[in-house]
């Protein structure tokens, strides 16, 4: 049985050194390219600037999507200008700050040598990804509700 690293988490494999840098090499290219972007002062749309197209969602029903607005909620955060992403996407502030704390415990995992599951369990990470989950939908529910009563 592999020995505990201190904290109650089991040290990795090469395989777990690799997830960690995955897992910290994708959430900072976010971050970098939220800092490339120009947000949209429209609160939505600001993903086209990638090439993407407007959202199906949005295009089809009139009502934003769940995932209307957090590239622009991102490329606001990234600024530090909080009432610009609020107005985005509420959500997308919880869901940035998640990702701001996840960038340096992968680094950490990644640095410790960490078993990817036993950090992940650690943390309750499934009690972060219900409560993001249930925030996104509250969030998506309020705007498709303020919208409807305007």
């Amino acid at each position: 049985m592999p020995t505990p690293t201190g904290l109650g988490i089991e040290p990795g494999t090469w395989v777990s050194r690799l997830t960690w840098a995955i897992l910290f090499a994708l959430p900072t290219a976010v971050f970098i390219t939220a800092a490339w972007l120009t947000p949209n002062p429209e609160g939505h749309g600001t993903h086209t600037q990638l090439g993407l197209p407007p959202c199906g969602f949005l295009v089809f029903t009139g009502y934003p999507c769940p995932g209307c607005g957090l590239t622009t909620a991102f490329a606001y955060m990234i600024r530090l200008d909080v009432i610009g992403a609020w107005h985005a996407n509420p959500f997308g502030i919880a869901l940035f700050l998640a990702v701001a704390l996840f960038i340096p415990f992968a680094a950490l995992g990644f640095v410790r040598g960490w078993s990817v599951v036993s950090a992940l369990d650690r943390v309750h990470a499934e009690k972060v990804a219900i409560v993001l989950a249930l925030l996104s939908v509250m969030s998506w529910v309020t705007r498709v509700a303020l919208i409807s009563l305007a």
